[in-house]
Parts: structure tokens; C-alpha cells; sequence
């Protein structure tokens, strides 16, 4: 499987290279924004996340606390052969791991990963909410770190990972089978119901989602917080990893958007709107009126909190 999908990234490349001839001085865009793969070249995607279910997750429990009425669990699991998930699983305190629905969340492009303070705030929000969430890191980010990123500025990410196709695409089916893999621990090991499980992406983790949450069929609900389809430095990506053969695909789970109008990231116009477009009902989307990227106020959380109640319960 991993020479094949090496084969195709190559293959790909040269394709994808031909196809865009990009202005260096506009916003990237992608013929798949326009015009999705068809269903049998979607189903050849499908095809590279497969994974062995029965490997041994290996769990390893690195520490255990409970602050101000929430449990966080630090540990490390075996996602795919001889790679590690790090993540942080939080769940109120008083209750039972399998009590209440769960979410998996993926963190955005900070070098913390799941410890960034942001996303500690947001999955305090959810435990505090009545979920249950996995926090983990994503390949080269937090505890995951290698030397593929080292400053973690924007140029280096875009010039490491993100505008890499080959790379890109590699790193996008390694997340997505760690979710898959996470939505199986939380199943196996925490004795989550597999109807209460959802997925919630924060800005890079929101991009990566689009394509988890169409492949993992299983999940009960998507959240997407601050993504879209490529962000102000992005010049392209292969099909394969690109969010608009996926974003569609997602139904039909409920799918939610929350999205800043003036977001200088990920362009409303550009790359939001359009991804909008090709997302499939059952679907809704909250706009921060004037807000940029990352930026919510009170109204919005609340509405997010809403629809997860309804749609992960």
C-alpha cells in the first residue's frame, strides 16, 4: 500500500504541475473547486487510508489529573506500524470513561499541537458541555515533532509540508488514519457508544477533517472551525489531498462550518464560500461577522455547543 500510494504521488505530481500553472501574485485555486473527481476516482482515494484494525493500539498512559472538575489523561498509542499517536483524553470528572458522547479533535499549524493553549481552551468548552474529547497531535506537530519542521513559521510549514504535493498527500493519509484509529480507541479502550463519536478540525486540523470526515464513514458528525481549502500561502495540492474531493462527501452526517468573514487565512470568497458550495445537506454554517481568523465571540461558541448537542448525542 505504501509503495503504491508513493507510485500515484508521483505520478500525480507531474499531472498536478501541468494542470495549475499558478500566478505566483493570486490566490492559488484548484480545478477540483470547480468540478470534483468522479465517484470511482474518489473510490481509488478510499483505498489509502485502509488500515489494520486488528494491530495492538500498545497504549501507553503517560500521566493522570483532574483540574477544576475535568479528568486529562496523557497518553501514547500505536496508530500504524511502529507509529505513535500522542494525544490528551478529557472527559468530566465524576463520570465514567464511556459516559456522554465523545469528540476526536485535531489541533491547527502551532508547534504545541494539542497542547496549544487555544485548543485547550476549545476542548475545556466541550468536557465543560458534557463531551468527552482525544486530543491529539498530528505527524510533526507537539510530541510528534521531527526535523521536517523546525521553526514552525509559516514559510517553513509551506515549504516543508503544505505546498510539498507528495509529501502533503503522505502526511494527509497518516492524520486520517489516526483518526480512524482514535475513533477505535475510544471505542476499544474508553467504551465510547460508535454513534456518539464527531469530529471537530481547528483551522489546519479543520482542512485535514474535510477528507477524515468523509473516509471515516463511522463518525457520528463533523465541526469545522476556521478551515477552508487553501490558505493564503498554499500554491496547490494533489486530488487526492485536496478538501474539495472530500467536503461533499461527508454527507450524509451533519457537517458544521464556523468561518470569519474577514479571515486573512483562509479567504471567505476564495476558499471558503466554494467549499460551502460543494458541502451537501445536512449542513449549516456560522459566520464571525468581521472577525478574522480564529476569532468568536460568546454568540458563536454557543451556537457551536448547540449543534454539536444536537448532532453528537
Amino acid at each position: 500500500m505504501v509503495d503504491r500510494c508513493v507510485v500515484l504521488c508521483v505520478l500525480l505530481s507531474a499531472l498536478f504541475m501541468v494542470a495549475t500553472g499558478l500566478d505566483a501574485q493570486e490566490r492559488a485555486t484548484d480545478q477540483w473547486l470547480a468540478k470534483p473527481v468522479d465517484g470511482s476516482t474518489y473510490q481509488s482515494y478510499v483505498d489509502f487510508f485502509s488500515y489494520d484494525e486488528t494491530l495492538p493500539f500498545e497504549t501507553t498512559m503517560i500521566s493522570s489529573e483532574e483540574n477544576e472538575g475535568i479528568v486529562r489523561e496523557h497518553l501514547s498509542f500505536q496508530s500504524t506500524p511502529g507509529v505513535r499517536v500522542f494525544a490528551n483524553y478529557y472527559r468530566p470528572g465524576g463520570t465514567s470513561n464511556a459516559d456522554g458522547p465523545a469528540l476526536v479533535v485535531l489541533h491547527g499549524g502551532s508547534a504545541a499541537g494539542k497542547d496549544a493553549g487555544y485548543v485547550e481552551y476549545l476542548v475545556e468548552l466541550l468536557v465543560r458541555a458534557g463531551f468527552s474529547a482525544l486530543s491529539i497531535d498530528m505527524q510533526y506537530f507537539g510530541e510528534r515533532g521531527t526535523d521536517l519542521l523546525t521553526t514552525f513559521t509559516e514559510e517553513d510549514k509551506h515549504e516543508h509540508l503544505y505546498n510539498r504535493p507528495g509529501v502533503y498527500l503522505s502526511w494527509i493519509v497518516q492524520t486520517t488514519k489516526d483518526v480512524s484509529r482514535s475513533f477505535d480507541l475510544l471505542v476499544r479502550e474508553r467504551g465510547i457508544d460508535p454513534g456518539r463519536i464527531g469530529l471537530f478540525g481547528i483551522s489546519r486540523g479543520a482542512q485535514v477533517s474535510m477528507i477524515a470526515g468523509a473516509v471515516e464513514r463511522r463518525l457520528a458528525a463533523v465541526l469545522l472551525l476556521h478551515g477552508g481549502h487553501f490558505d493564503r500561502l498554499e500554491t496547490g495540492h494533489l486530488p487526492a489531498a485536496c478538501p474539495a474531493n472530500y467536503i461533499g462527501r461527508i454527507s450524509p452526517r451533519p457537517l458544521l462550518m464556523l468561518n470569519g468573514t474577514l479571515d486573512t487565512d483562509y479567504d471567505m470568497a476564495a476558499s471558503i464560500e466554494p467549499l460551502w458550495e460543494l458541502a451537501k445537506e445536512p449542513k449549516e454554517i456560522i459566520w464571525v461577522v468581521d472577525g478574522g481568523h480564529m476569532a468568536m465571540e460568546e454568540e458563536h461558541r454557543s451556537g457551536m455547543l448547540k449543534w454539536l448537542r444536537q448532532n453528537v448525542k
